[in-house]
C-alpha cells in the first residue's frame, strides 16, 4: 500500500482503516466452512506450483464503449495482481474482441499455455461461447457477466444482478412491515423470467405478490396501465409496487401517474422500489414522483480509493465494471494464499470456490453459492433530493 493512501486514511475510523488495508492486500479469505458441493478434478496442481490465471476481456472490441469497458477490466486484473504482492502467480491476458470466434480462439490459448483458471470474459455471449471447451477440460471460468443464465458447472458469474437486488430489498421491505408487493415490468421477454425468480424471493422470505402488470414500447397507453395498478394496488392492499426495467422515460411517466397513490393511501405511503441501478440514472434521481423511492446499492466506502489508485497507474477512470475484474483476481488470490497455507492440490475445487463466508471486494463481501451465482451484500437506500441517500449500511460479514 502507498504512502499516499495510509495518508488519505487518517481521517477515517479505525475500525474502517482496517478494512481498507484488507480489501487493499486482497489475500484475505475469510474462513470458508465445509462443504460437498463438487468433487475433486484430477487437475491437481503442486502446492509449489505457479499459479495460472487466464484473463479474458474485450479490450481490443471494435466498438468505443466495448473496448473501453475491455481495458478497464484488464488494468484492474494488473491493479488486483500488484496487491497481492508475491504470490506465486502468472497473469496472461487474451484479447476476445467481443466476439465469439475470438473468444473461443482464446480459450484454447490459455488452456494450451497452462491456464489453471480463466477470468472473463465479459459478454453473456462470449461466455457461452467457451463454457464447453472449459468444462471439457475441467478449468473453473470467473465470468465476469451478470447473466444468471450461464451459471452452473464449471462457470461462475461475478456479476451483481437484479435478482440479488430483489432479495435484498424485498428483506429490507419486510423489515420494514411491508409484506405485499406489486410487480411492474416491461412486456419484454427477458423480464419474464426476472419476474419468476422475484416471485420466488418474495415467496421464499415471506411476502406475497399481489399483482403483477406489463407495459408496451408505446408511451400512449400508460395512463391506461397507470390506472390498472392504482386498481389493483388498492383492491390487494399493496405496499410495495416493483419496478423490473432498467431507467427509462416510462418508469418516470408511470410513477407520475401512480404519485397520488403512492404519496398516502389507507395504510400508508405505497413504497416504489427499483431493482436496476437507478442511483446512477440522473434522470431518475431528479424525478419528483421517484422521490422516496428504494434502491440497492454496492457499499462504496472503497471505490473511491480504488479509482484513485487506478487513476494513478493507468492514467484514466476506470468503467464501473472494472471491479468485477479486480474482485475475481483478489478472490482467486485468496484460494492460492489458503493452498498455500494448506498445501492443497485442488485450490480450485468447488468446495474452496463456494463457501459461506465470501470474499472482501471493491463494493462489499461477496460469495459464489451453489448453483454458481454471486451473494453481494448491498447497501439500501432512498432517492431524496436527486440524490442517493443510505437507509441501511451494506452488512461487513454474511448472516
Amino acid at each position: 500500500m502507498s504512502a499516499g493512501m495510509i495518508s488519505e486514511m487518517k481521517n477515517y475510523p479505525t475500525r474502517f482503516i482496517c478494512c481498507v488495508l484488507r480489501i487493499s492486500l486482497i489475500i484475505i479469505l475469510l474462513n470458508a466452512c465445509s462443504t460437498n458441493l463438487g468433487s475433486i478434478t484430477n487437475n491437481a496442481i503442486k502446492p509449489d506450483e505457479t499459479i495460472q490465471i487466464a484473463v479474458l476481456a474485450p479490450f481490443g472490441a471494435k466498438e468505443k464503449k466495448l473496448s473501453y469497458i475491455g481495458k478497464s477490466l484488464r488494468d484492474a486484473t494488473l491493479l488486483a495482481k500488484q496487491d497481492l504482492g508475491n504470490l506465486n502467480i502468472q497473469l496472461r491476458i487474451y484479447d476476445t474482441e467481443g466476439r465469439e470466434a475470438i473468444s473461443i480462439d482464446s480459450v484454447h490459448s490459455a488452456i494450451n499455455d497452462g491456464a489453471d483458471i480463466i477470468t472473463g470474459p465479459f459478454l453473456p455471449e462470449t461466455t457461452k461461447a467457451i463454457s464447453t471447451i472449459s468444462k471439457s477440460k475441467g478449468i473453473k471460468v470467473i465470468s465476469f457477466s451478470n447473466d444468471l443464465t450461464l451459471a452452473g458447472d464449471n462457470i461462475f458469474v461475478i456479476g451483481d444482478t437484479s435478482v440479488n437486488r430483489a432479495e435484498k430489498l424485498i428483506k429490507y421491505s419486510l423489515e420494514q412491515e411491508k409484506y405485499r408487493f406489486g410487480i411492474i415490468s416491461s412486456i419484454d421477454d427477458k423480464y419474464s423470467e426476472l419476474e419468476n425468480l422475484i416471485r420466488d424471493k418474495i415467496f421464499k422470505n415471506g411476502g406475497i405478490e399481489t399483482f403483477s402488470i406489463y407495459y408496451s414500447q408505446e408511451l400512449e397507453n400508460l395512463s391506461e396501465i397507470a390506472k390498472e395498478a392504482r386498481k389493483k394496488a388498492i383492491a390487494t392492499n399493496t405496499d410495495a409496487i416493483i419496478f423490473t426495467d432498467d431507467p427509462n422515460r416510462k418508469i418516470s411517466l408511470l410513477a407520475a401517474e401512480l404519485q397520488d397513490m403512492t404519496n398516502s393511501s389507507e395504510k400508508g405511503k405505497i413504497q416504489i422500489i427499483g431493482l436496476s441501478r437507478w442511483d446512477l440514472s440522473s434522470s431518475i434521481l431528479s424525478e419528483s414522483s421517484l422521490q422516496g423511492s428504494w434502491v440497492a446499492i454496492p457499499d462504496n466506502r472503497f471505490r473511491a480509493i480504488y479509482e484513485k489508485r487506478f487513476v494513478k497507474k493507468f492514467g484514466y477512470r476506470p468503467h464501473l465494471t472494472s471491479s468485477l475484474a479486480y474482485d475475481a483476481i483478489a478472490a482467486v488470490g485468496a484460494l492460492i494464499r489458503k493452498r498455500d497455507i494448506e498445501q492443497s492440490y485442488y485450490p480450485f475445487n468447488t468446495n474452496e470456490i463456494v463457501n459461506s463466508n465470501g470474499f472482501i471486494g471493491i463494493d462489499g463481501i461477496f460469495r459464489f453459492k451453489s448453483d454458481r451465482t454471486t451473494d453481494k451484500e448491498l447497501a439500501i437506500a432512498t432517492i431524496e433530493r436527486n440524490q442517493p441517500n443510505v437507509l441501511k449500511l451494506s452488512p461487513n460479514k454474511f448472516p
